[in-house]
């Protein structure tokens, strides 16, 4: 925003070099980005946050400048001169969505002589970023300069019926026939109903607060003027100028929330500009259509809340000569003040609202830096625990973290997750941001994509976050790596990451949670997993490689493993970690090659074993497989190792071949396994 201080002078008596002022605004809240130099005049760059639409003009930055100096506001002063004509006699307004539309006021002036704009107008416009046009059109924009309130001018004898229709695109009656305009910008647009539009008898002439219509502009020929000045609803005017990719200036600040008390103060200014740089009969009595008229907003703020927020006492005549300069009316209670908020104030509402305000011109400066009060000592949240040492875990076996976005696109979620009804956004701000995601892997595969692209084909990552649907939201962990394990170095060739070793760092973390990481099958597995390489672990895991197919539609030319993670069923544990002493006793170490019949797991042989009911069983380990040898097709030899240990004393050799004949009768009673000879 471009603030002329010359302009800001009209309003407010400064003392100050204009450095000084780009300090005193920047502290008040008002960042001051760039000051130059504009003939005899100085020129503010202001970076103006979305909440204060109010100083998106010089009358409200001028009002900052009043509390900063202590000096009066002047407002704007002018003579309104009208005929004995009477605006109703010639327009009517009629506004069929009172609820997107609160307030639209029209005048009407006839006789005016369309022309270049005076000099001096044409400099303010200029200093303030705008281009000239016309002297009807340049008074619009010089009032939306001056006190932020967009107004619109047509050529009133283009206007079909002499009447304005302030109503939603496509009316009751032309079902199948849509609303179209074309835009001042040359651009026909077809309207949906949601955009509010101003219309005439027959057809829409402009879109309300954001651009109005080629067909009723004001041309060299216009010589009567109907003039608007309105407010809308600021989701209205936001939803078109997304919907259209349409930002103007009315719009950018109509989004934002105008001034509804203003809008007649507005209309008449630019009446009088007018009729003083293009002549013309101002017709009495502006059309004032205000259905539902709003009272103001009341707050209560309370004398001890200063002290305990801001943390200084801040004395009764400050705070109401703040108020004052503002334009807050405020009266006093027996706990501190009972405040009005001016109807330009759209971001106070509350008592905090209100202490900001004493804080910004009080000076932040003034108030004492203090920590807070000391209350004991806090604790952990519910998890805590197990989710770091989850993460220690994971940054121990080489994965990095990775953050992606909670939002996604309907089509992506349902590629992935077709099972899972997405949540849609009522708003959705981007096209390709309407639901909230249904599965980590979209985001896990866009970062692996960024980084392979960036020339980083090494990588272990893993988020933990949530993932959502209309009946839950849990949280899930999901690694994700591709490259090399370990690169090629002097005395060792390079090892590609691989399917074992995800499902190896997969079961060591469930072996950390005390979950057993046994029992897999190939149930319930998504279809963006490959098909022969993917597995499901003890129903809280799925490790596998991405299908090569949709890594070729991503243009991921690497193989891609992933593992998916019930991370509720690891933190919601009460998994402590347990601690026992270095054993006294020797452990004896049995080895066994087993014959057994193919599509026998190692899982069945190892339930079998440590079901056995040896309490001297220590752990069960795998060591070797051969397919194929001398033994018939339907077998396959399997090694493992066995280990025994008694905390009480050292094994016999009498009871270790007990055990090991107790084991191989059962593994041959339900498995029919043999020894390999």
């Amino acid at each position: 925003m471009r603030i002329s201080l010359n302009w800001l002078r009209e309003f407010v008596d400064i003392a100050a070099e204009p450095p000084a002022v780009g300090r005193h605004l920047t502290n008040v809240g008002l960042t001051v980005d760039a000051i130059e130099t504009a003939g005899d005049d100085t020129v503010f760059e202001l970076d103006v946050t979305t909440n204060r639409p109010d100083c998106l003009n010089h009358l409200g930055v001028a009002r900052e400048l009043s509390v900063i100096f202590g000096s009066a506001l002047r407002k704007p002063e002018f003579k309104l001169i009208e005929s004995s004509k009477r605006t109703s006699d010639v327009f009517s307004i009629d506004i069929s969505d009172p609820e997107l539309c609160g307030r639209y006021v029209g005048r009407y002036i006839s006789g005016v002589k369309i022309g270049p704009s005076p000099d001096w107008l044409k400099r303010r416009l200029e200093t303030s970023g705008v281009r000239p046009i016309n002297n009807v059109a340049d008074v619009t924009n010089y009032v939306l300069m001056e006190l932020g309130q967009p107004l619109h001018a047509f050529d009133a004898d283009k206007l079909e019926g002499k009447e304005i229709i302030v109503r939603r695109a496509g009316r009751a009656g032309r079902a199948g026939i849509e609303d179209k305009i074309t835009t001042l910008d040359g651009i026909e647009r077809v309207l949906s109903p949601s955009v509010l539009v101003i219309a005439d008898r027959g057809k829409p002439v402009a879109l309300a607060g954001v651009m109005g219509g080629s067909d009723s502009e004001i041309s060299d020929r216009t010589v009567h003027v109907f003039l608007e000045s309105a407010y809308f609803q600021p989701q209205s005017i936001r939803k078109t100028a997304r919907t259209l990719s349409l930002n103007t200036e009315a719009s950018y600040r109509f989004e934002r929330g105008a001034d509804i008390e203003i809008a007649a103060f507005a209309c008449d200014r630019a009446a009088a500009l007018i009729q003083k740089v293009a002549g013309g009969d101002i017709f009495s009595s502006a059309i004032d259509v205000y259905p539902g008229k709003r009272g103001p907003v009341v707050v209560s703020l309370r004398r001890s809340r200063i002290a305990l927020f801001l943390g200084a006492p801040v004395d009764d005549a400050v705070v109401e000569g703040i108020f004052q300069k503002l334009e807050f009316k405020w009266s006093r209670t027996a706990e501190g003040w009972t405040v009005g908020v001016p109807s330009f104030r759209v971001d106070v509402s509350h008592e905090q609202d209100l202490l900001e305000e004493l804080a910004r011109h009080y000076g932040f400066d003034r108030f004492p830096s203090t920590l807070p009060r000391w209350g004991g000592f806090g604790s952990a949240l519910p998890g805590e625990a197990e989710e770091r040492r989850l993460r220690s875990v994971l940054e121990g076996k080489g994965y990095d973290e990775t953050a992606t976005y909670s939002f996604s696109d309907e089509e992506t979620e349902r590629r992935y997750r077709p099972d899972i009804e997405p949540v849609k956004f009522q708003n959705p701000m981007t096209e390709d941001a309407t639901v909230l995601r249904t599965s980590l892997v979209p985001g896990i595969l866009k970062t692996i994509l960024w980084n392979l692209n960036r020339g980083a084909p090494d990588l272990q990552l893993y988020e933990l976050s949530k993932v959502y649907s209309r009946k839950d939201e849990r949280r899930v962990l999901i690694l994700a790596a591709c490259g090399a394990l370990r690169s090629q170095n002097i005395h060792d060739s390079e090892k590609e990451f691989g399917f074992f070793d995800i499902k190896g760092d997969v079961e060591s973390i469930l072996e950390t949670f005390h979950l057993n990481a046994i029992n897999t099958s190939s149930d319930g597995i998504a279809d963006y997993y490959h098909p022969g390489r993917s597995v499901r672990i003890a129903d809280v895991a799925i490790v596998g490689e991405v299908h090569p197919e949709l890594l070729e539609n991503l243009k991921i030319r690497r193989r891609v493993w992933i593992a998916e993670i019930e991370a509720g069923r690891l933190i919601g544990r009460n998994s402590e970690m347990q601690v026992s002493a270095i054993p006294r006793f020797p452990a004896v170490r049995r080895d066994f090659s087993l014959l057994l019949n193919k599509g026998t797991q190692y899982a069945a042989v190892r339930q079998i074993i440590t079901g056995a009911g040896i309490p001297e069983l220590l752990r069960v380990e795998p060591f070797d497989r051969m397919d194929s040898g001398s033994f018939p097709e339907s077998r396959y030899s399997l090694s493992i190792s066995v280990t025994y240990q008694s905390g009480e004393r050292t094994l016999t050799d009498t009871e270790v071949e007990s055990f090991d004949r107790k084991l191989l009768e059962i593994l041959e009673q339900r498995l029919g396994a043999q020894l390999r000879t």
